[in-house]
């Protein structure tokens, strides 16, 4: 469980620090495309604005399963909301079926292309596999659009440390730290770097004796 819960708390992290979010979501739209709206339509749309709040929720709390199911009745009232895949995806990965998992994130991502958030939930999935090559890959692609976003930075020194290249893991590490600091505490407890407990400049770096 060491390494899935770190992850979750990435994303969760991910979700206030200042992704460039685009929040024009088909389901938004679709809705405010006409100027007279019926009880019916408007009512429809907050049952799936509760649908996605809960999906929110129970992602954060740790429940995949109601994360999936609320996630699904949202997809139900709109086949087209970007974000409702985006979390259902994530926490289908989290739940132990990464290719369901990836499979939900690349359609969020179609439908939402301009959305940097998909791109790192796609580098998360993708890192959830096992494969990550392609994960350092979405995490670039948030970089290219949000250069100082910490939990990519991170996120690419914690695969480095995966793969064995310990000084370009300490080095991303670096950066993310000077990001912001907080990072220090995350990676002091991460298996990715426990292995580098000893290292003198890991040491240095999270503030450890």
């Amino acid at each position: 469980m060491r390494r899935v819960l770190p992850i979750l708390v990435l994303f969760v992290f991910i979700s206030g620090c200042g992704l460039n979010q685009n929040t024009n979501n088909s389901n938004i739209e679709s809705n405010t495309t006409s100027s007279i709206t019926s009880s019916q339509d408007s009512s429809k749309m907050t049952n799936l604005d509760n649908h996605l709040v809960t999906a929110k929720q129970a992602l954060s709390a740790g429940d995949y399963a109601k994360t999936i199911e609320e996630a699904t009745a949202s997809i139900n009232n709109n086949p087209n909301n970007a974000e409702a895949y985006s979390v259902r995806g994530v926490a289908t990965a989290l739940y132990g079926d990464t290719t369901k998992g990836l499979a939900d994130t690349k359609k969020a991502y179609d439908l939402d292309p301009n959305n940097v958030a998909n791109y790192y939930n796609m580098a998360m999935v993708y890192k959830l596999q096992g494969q990550l090559n392609e994960s350092k890959q979405w995490f670039e692609k948030v970089l290219e659009k949000d250069p100082s976003n910490t939990w990519s930075v991170y996120g690419i020194a914690t695969i480095y440390a995966d793969q064995g290249d310990d000084t370009k893991a300490l080095d991303w590490l670096e950066k993310a730290i000077k990001i912001d600091p907080s990072v220090k505490a995350v990676a002091a407890e991460q298996d990715h770097f426990e292995r580098f407990h000893n290292n003198e400049r890991f040491k240095q770096l999270v503030g450890s004796k």
